[in-house]
């Protein structure tokens, strides 16, 4: 009797769970009894699926069912909770990481993988990119030096290159890859580009450092990667300007058990249940001595690494005026506001304002080296000597979503990047060329938009091709031939007209 009492009692209790585990959802999200910490990221709502919403197309596809599944889950109680529970159980059994773009590589270190991409060479442009931009970075930097000013690139560390002994599988069998960072270091060092080449330094001071150069849960330098960074860029400033620029003093470097932002900017956005580990991370405390009222004005058109040395105060206390343009878009005053874009102002004299102009960039974004600002700054100074096809070549480069989209399709094509990349700025060429005939004197590039254009024609590449075998020659010479003598024919009429 005892037996089936006690058998009796866990049966109810057990029911009792179970009924609980379904309630407290329920209550959890009429109630809110619980205050759960918010998801970081992008977790957009389920637009609410109902009303017009049901039709039959809707219906028939999928869409209105898959619709309102994710407003369900996204409105369960315990959704946040249960989401890094989850995410926590993949990151503790699996190694793996649940937040977009995120891998985690050996010894937990953390990588958003287009660094690993580009360090391992999958967004490698070609040498002849790189060949010449410096050969217009030097003709830039020359001409900025008759002006009285200076021209700095600083090639930012990343963890791509600095941290290749964590990379995960695949990307540890590619390490040593021709890519961007060594193509342009080499071109540019040979032509006399004016570099300062911190991916180079951080390798150099992680075998010796004391403290983590980069955090283990985030993508930029840490703190205290950022401070020898800034003092090593300074000290390079300071031999241009004597007098005029004085380093600042580290007064006192505190270990840390707990993260500032952003040493943690991975992690957070891996919406774990578990903190942030901390190992070897320490924050300097940093003194300036007083600036000299003749301090140069900077100009600094870079990416998000620029915001450790805004934040510390590195420049605002060295220079007497600077700006930064984020991704040559968003301009950022010298006290770190947001002031205006680059489209909207007068660009050459804007530029011209400033004593030392800085691209700084790190290895994600080489392909979109200085999202333009050096070809704009190039045809300010030199108009005319830019073609169009060097112009369209480079836009289809500098928008990091224009790039990651054409990457992606040449992969899934199993087509070289390369290719896929002269493709993308020949198609735009040409949708240009019909617009404005006249903007192109060059024979060469009008002869493709003529091959192009037949190409484009299915009844009259069918002709070319029958000549071709005619002929008992390729489609591609035939297809020359053609457009070589529709172009004279032109030629011809522009003449007699």
């Amino acid at each position: 009797m005892t037996t089936n009492r006690r058998d009796g009692f866990l049966k109810q209790l057990l029911a009792f769970v179970l009924l609980l585990l379904l309630v407290l959802p329920f209550l959890q999200k009429q109630f809110g009894f619980i205050n759960e910490k918010k998801l970081f990221g992008s977790f957009g709502q389920a637009q609410a699926a109902g009303g017009d919403t049901l039709r039959w197309s809707s219906w028939y596809d999928g869409s209105f069912q898959a619709g309102l599944n994710k407003k369900t889950e996204a409105g369960i109680g315990f959704h946040n909770s249960l989401v890094r529970l989850y995410n926590q159980l993949q990151f503790s059994i699996f190694s793996k990481s649940n937040a977009e773009g995120v891998v985690i590589g050996r010894e937990g270190e953390c990588y958003e993988e287009d660094y690993l991409r580009a360090a391992t060479g999958e967004f490698f442009i070609g040498d002849e990119v790189w060949q010449q931009k410096a050969r217009q970075l030097r003709a830039v930097q020359d001409t900025l030096e008759r002006l009285g000013k200076r021209l700095l690139i600083i090639i930012e560390p990343g963890k791509g290159t600095v941290i290749p002994r964590c990379f995960p599988s695949p990307y540890d069998k590619a390490a040593g890859s021709k890519n961007n960072y060594l193509a342009m270091l080499e071109n540019f060092s040979k032509a006399g580009v004016e570099l300062l080449d911190l991916n180079a330094c951080f390798r150099h001071w992680a075998d010796t450092s004391r403290f983590r150069l980069f955090p283990r849960t985030g993508t930029h330098w840490s703190y205290y990667g950022a401070t020898v960074a800034a003092d090593t860029f300074l000290l390079r400033a300071a031999d241009w300007f004597p007098g005029r620029i004085k380093p600042f003093n580290i007064t006192a470097i505190e270990k840390s058990d707990v993260l500032r932002h952003p040493d943690d900017d991975i992690w957070l956005t891996m919406n774990l249940l578990m903190p942030a580990p901390v190992d070897d991370i320490a924050y300097p405390e940093i003194s300036f001595p007083a600036r000299p009222a003749d301090a140069p004005k900077l100009l600094t058109i870079g990416d998000s690494f620029y915001f450790n040395w805004q934040n510390e105060k590195f420049l605002l206390n060295t220079f007497s005026d600077s700006q930064f343009w984020y991704y040559n878009k968003l301009i950022h005053n010298h006290v770190g506001g947001q002031s205006g874009q680059v489209a909207d102002i007068d660009f050459l004299p804007e530029v011209l304002k400033h004593d030392l102009i800085v691209i700084m960039i790190t290895e994600r974004f080489h392909q979109n080296f200085a999202w333009g600002f050096d070809a704009q700054l190039f045809e300010a100074f030199y108009p005319g000597k830019m073609s169009r096809k060097e112009r369209f070549q480079n836009d289809v480069r500098i928008g990091n979503l224009d790039f990651k989209r054409i990457y992606e399709e040449a992969k899934a094509k199993r087509m070289p990047l390369q290719e896929r990349l002269s493709l993308e700025a020949k198609f735009r060429m040409f949708g240009d060329w019909q617009k404005h005939p006249d903007l192109y004197p060059d024979k060469e590039d009008v002869i493709e938009m003529l091959m192009m254009a037949i190409k484009g024609s299915p009844d009259w590449y069918a002709k070319i091709k029958q000549k071709a075998r005619e002929r008992n020659i390729t489609d591609e010479a035939m297809l020359r031939i053609d457009a070589e003598w529709l172009y004279g024919e032109k030629q011809k009429s522009k003449e007699k007209s």
